[in-house]
This record gives C-alpha cells, sequence and structure tokens, in this order.
C-alpha cells in the first residue's frame, strides 16, 4: 500500500558544507493497534542552484567545488569497508578544504554517504563507468533489465542524502561519445531511469572524447561535466546555458619524499627510477598539474568547480610505471609498479607535498607554509636544486642557516600557472643546514617554516591518529612511524625494515609505506620506511582493554605506545 503524508517544517535550519544539519523522521507501521515495524529516515534541507554563467549556489551563496575522486579501496586494507576508515579518509581532505567527492566511478558504499551528510561533503553520485565495457553488462545482457534495476536501487537508496547534488550516469561512455544510435538510446533509457524515482536533482554524464561535442547528447543532462585539461570548451561553446563541472582534474603524478633536479621542461619527462618527483611538475600527456586548473577555474567563472584525480593514491593503473609502457619499451618490465601515483596523498594517507598546494588554495585563510624538497643531501655539498614554498601568502623569503637567498612573490597574472600560485627558487646551491621560509601576506608576515638536515636516525617515533578505539571489532588506529635523529628531525633517507609487536585488546589489520613500487604484504607484522616513513594499522577486538604496540629496528631503542579500547 502507498500513500502520501504531508508535514510541515517550520523554520529548518539548512543542511551545509560548514553546518551539516540534519533530521529523521520516524517512521511506525501499524496492524491492528499494534505497532509492527518502525523505520528511521534521516535527510537535510538544503538549496542548490546551479547557474550557466557564476557556477553553483548553496543556501544562496556561491560555493566553489573543491573535489576529489576518491577509489573504493582503503590500500593496505583491500576493498573491506571500514567505516574508520572511510572516515578517515574524508578527514584528511576535509583538511585539505575538500567540500566535495566523486565517487568513481561505481555505486558507492551507503557508508561513504553517512559519513559525508554528517561532516558536510556534497557528492558527485556516480553510477557507472563504461557501461559497455565494467558495469557486468555483457553483450548478451538484456541492459535495460540490468540498468533499471540498477538505478532504481541506487538512486531510491541515495535519493534522501543531502549531501547527493548531483546524479552522474556514466564516465566517459564511448558509444554516448561516439553519438551512436545505441548508445544515445541506452542514455535516453538510463536517464529515465533516473528521472522515475527523484527529479529533484540535476543529472550529468562525465565526458573526455572532444571529438563527440556535437548537441545530439546534450539534451539528456543537465550539466556539462568534463575530463581534463580545457575540454569543456567546445561543449560550452555549442551549449552555453548549461553549467560546468571539471569531473577530472589534474591526473599530476608523484612519489611521497623522492625529489630529483632539473625540473622537467615537459610534464612528461618521468624519472627512470621507477618513481615520480615530488616536485609536482609531472603529469600524463592527457593530464595537467594543478596549477592549471587553478587558473583556468580562476578565468572562467562559470566553471564550478573540479574533482581532482585523485584525492588518495590507490591499488592500480600505475602510470606511468604501468605494463603497457613496459610493452612499448618505455620502462623496464621491473619498474612496473602496483599503485597508482595520482593522489594527493600517498597510499597510506601520508600527505604529499600537493597536499599543502591545494590546502594553500582551497583554505585561503588557514596559514599555510610549505617547504620543499627535505634538506638532506649528503655528498652532493655545492648542487644547485631547486626549492618551492606553497603558502597563501603572496611572497616569502628563503633563508639558508641565517643568509637570505632572496624574496619572491606569486605572479597573479601570469599566463604560466605555477607562478600564480606557487613560489620557486630554481638554483639554491646546497649546504647542510637550516632552510627556512617565512611567508607575508599583503606585506605582512603571516607564518614561517623548516626543514634541517637529520643527522643519523637515533630512535622511532609513533604517532597514532587515535588512541581511543570503540570494542566493536571494526575500529581502526592509523600508527604513523617515523625515523628521527636524536634532535626529533626526521630522518627522510632512512629505509631500514621496522618489526612490530601489537599485545592485547587488538590486533595488526595491515601495514603499508606508500611506496607504489614495493611488493611487501600488507598484511605482515614488519614494514621498511619508505623516505622515512611507514604506517602500521591497528584493528580493535571486541572486548575492552588496552593495546600495546611496539616497534623496534636493529640498533635503535623499542618504542611503546598504548591504546585504549572501550
Amino acid at each position: 500500500m502507498k500513500f502520501d503524508q504531508w508535514f510541515t517544517l517550520t523554520r529548518p535550519q539548512r543542511w551545509d558544507v560548514d553546518h551539516p544539519q540534519r533530521y529523521r523522521v520516524h517512521t511506525e507501521v501499524q496492524r491492528g493497534g499494534r505497532v509492527c515495524d518502525v523505520y528511521e529516515t534521516p535527510f537535510g534541507i538544503r538549496e542548490i542552484i546551479f547557474t550557466p554563467s557564476d557556477g553553483m549556489y548553496l543556501n544562496g551563496r556561491r560555493l566553489q567545488l573543491n573535489g576529489v575522486c576518491l577509489h573504493h579501496d582503503q590500500g593496505p586494507l583491500g576493498a573491506k569497508i571500514y567505516k574508520r576508515a572511510l572516515e578517515r579518509q574524508l578527514e584528511i581532505m576535509k583538511s585539505m578544504g575538500v567540500n566535495a567527492v566523486r565517487n568513481s566511478h561505481n555505486i558507492a558504499a551507503p557508508e561513504l554517504l553517512d559519513l559525508c551528510d554528517s561532516m558536510g561533503i556534497l557528492v558527485f553520485d556516480e553510477a557507472y563507468d563504461k557501461w559497455d565495457r565494467k558495469a557486468d553488462i555483457l553483450p548478451d545482457a538484456d541492459f535495460h533489465a540490468s540498468t533499471a534495476r540498477n538505478i532504481a536501487n541506487f538512486v531510491r537508496r541515495d535519493r534522501n542524502h543531502p549531501c547527493v547534488f548531483v546524479w552522474s550516469v556514466g564516465n566517459e561512455m564511448p558509444d554516448v561519445q561516439g553519438n551512436t544510435d545505441d548508445g544515445l538510446l541506452k542514455l535516453e533509457a538510463i536517464t529515465g531511469y533516473v528521472l522515475e524515482h527523484d527529479r529533484s536533482r540535476p543529472l550529468t554524464i562525465a565526458s573526455d572524447n572532444m571529438g563527440g561535442v556535437v548537441w545530439r547528447h546534450f539534451d539528456y543532462y543537465d550539466i556539462h561535466s568534463w575530463n581534463y585539461g580545457r575540454r569543456y570548451l567546445p561543449a560550452r561553446h555549442l551549449e552555453p546555458n548549461k553549467p560546468v563541472i571539471i569531473s577530472e582534474s589534474a591526473s599530476t603524478v608523484s612519489t611521497r619524499g623522492f625529489y630529483e633536479w632539473p625540473l622537467p621542461k615537459q610534464k612528461t619527462d618521468f624519472s627512470t627510477a621507477g618513481q615520480v618527483s615530488s616536485y609536482d611538475m609531472n603529469a600524463p600527456a592527457w593530464a595537467e598539474i594543478p596549477d592549471d586548473d587553478f587558473m583556468w577555474q580562476e578565468e572562467d567563472r562559470y566553471v564550478c568547480g573540479e574533482f581532482v584525480w585523485t584525492g588518495f593514491d590507490y591499488l592500480g593503473e600505475p602510470t606511468p610505471y604501468d605494463s603497457w609502457s613496459a610493452s612499448q619499451g618505455i620502462i623496464r618490465p621491473e619498474q612496473t609498479a602496483k599503485s597508482s601515483y595520482f593522489g594527493i596523498v600517498d597510499l597510506c594517507g601520508i600527505p604529499k607535498d600537493r597536499y599543502y598546494l591545494y590546502k594553500s588554495l582551497w583554505l585561503p585563510d588557514y596559514t599555510t607554509v610549505h617547504l620543499l624538497p627535505h634538506w638532506n643531501w649528503a655528498g652532493q655539498e655545492g648542487q644547485q636544486l631547486p626549492v618551492m614554498v606553497y603558502t597563501n601568502g603572496d611572497a616569502a623569503e628563503l633563508f639558508l642557516n641565517g643568509k637570505s637567498l632572496g624574496k619572491k612573490a606569486k605572479n597573479p597574472v601570469s599566463s604560466t600557472s605555477w607562478e600564480r600560485y606557487r613560489l620557486v627558487w630554481p638554483t639554491v646551491t646546497y649546504a647542510p643546514g637550516t632552510l627556512k621560509a617565512v611567508a607575508y601576506k599583503g606585506g605582512k608576515k603571516i607564518g614561517e617554516t623548516q626543514v634541517q638536515t637529520a643527522d643519523q636516525p637515533s630512535a622511532l617515533r609513533l604517532t597514532p591518529d587515535r588512541s581511543m578505539l570503540t570494542a566493536n571489532g571494526e575500529d581502526l588506529s592509523y600508527i604513523l612511524v617515523e625515523a628521527i635523529d636524536q634532535n626529533g628531525n626526521l630522518c627522510p633517507n632512512a629505509d631500514f625494515s621496522i618489526q612490530f609487536d601489537v599485545q592485547g585488546a587488538g590486533r595488526i589489520e595491515g601495514v603499508g609505506n606508500g611506496n607504489p613500487q614495493s611488493l611487501e604484504s600488507f598484511v605482515s607484522d614488519k614494514r621498511k620506511l619508505f623516505f622515512g616513513k611507514a604506517m602500521l594499522i591497528v584493528r580493535s577486538s571486541e572486548l575492552p582493554g588496552k593495546i600495546n604496540v611496539k616497534a623496534s629496528a636493529g640498533g635503535l631503542k623499542t618504542v611503546v605506545v598504548e591504546l585504549e579500547v572501550e
């Protein structure tokens, strides 16, 4: 039996990325005066308006989408869903200034939507990736029966989530972008299935083939979503009355802690070492560095925002060290990697340098001063190397061992994008000691940071992200492991193995270090450091108590931390 029930919510507080207010509808089903079922439906109230010329508005104010694409895996934990792992992932992204995520490219776990509701993160909710090849729709399958069922389950499950602001019916669909009759019939059908269950949100499809930019498929959706470059421009020219989202941006590649110089002349000048330099100047031929997307959005105000590929590194797609590159003789077969280099943070959630570049732009009122590279280059005294500062300030002064190396200012009108958003000293002569950056905004000092040449490793440092866990058998603590010298400085070149021992009300759930080239097992009681860092993931038991975590390495004192399980 179906029926409608109407009610008025007086002066509701609106759900917002800064104030994620939610409500609940309590429903009771009665039979013969007795309650036979009860259901709680959480929901939120908010107003989202897309404009063709001025981006997106949330509750009356313009909001630029500072978004990232996220794959479903959790690195060392694999594909299993741990709610805490998802929550931590979103916390790291939100601390960088992220206000939106795109599930890429298949229906997300319901826990992701619940967390985004509670944390104030918008969701670009996507159903498929290339349905003709990757959605289990084989040539002999009934497309309409399959998609009608999947879309009904997808939309009906997610439609009460205030975080969901757009439905995406697919990513880079070749038959749609090729404007084949079969592709357009599929697009017509699948958009119809979405509208059957929800008409309150706009529809889109993520495209990447500029050769397919013709009017035929525009009529089926509300928003131009385009992957990479300024590929949205032809679509915008043909149909300027639709808003624009950059559904995949950047695809910059880098390895946390790895640096090479000189800086690449071309974005595709990749290292022969099997790692990608963390100066954030490398990208595949079809992609770009972050600064390009910053500049395009600044110049094209109608663009609602971007979704960076990707927020986290993920298992698979190890461009540029993949099997195709090996088959073409571009790299040696032994250089192929098992995880991506695309992430703004590595496979364990440890920030790369790019994290601070995005943070400097996406959180302009938060003081960010980040200096790269590290300052441990034994045997390379006198070598000239590039130094960069990522800051929300507009200028900075660089000092080496107390001597000024000059002040640099951003150039907000430069046609070279990185000159607008980062500060670069291209030839700093290396000498051991202290490298310091002092940042300014409007002529006033806003902050400073420094990197120091470390001595030999003398100890380990364990830093849990949480020391209090829930006794549910599913809670996690991520413990950062670092090698430090006698003064507490990080030893960025340390790569020795760490032995772990976990006793009490918990167990080792995974280990990692963010190295895309590593073939070490994620399920182990030991892990090598990678540029001075590794990660231990501890899982709580279902019984309360204490977890004692020990870490040791040859020649260093064993270090212990204690976690509480309640």
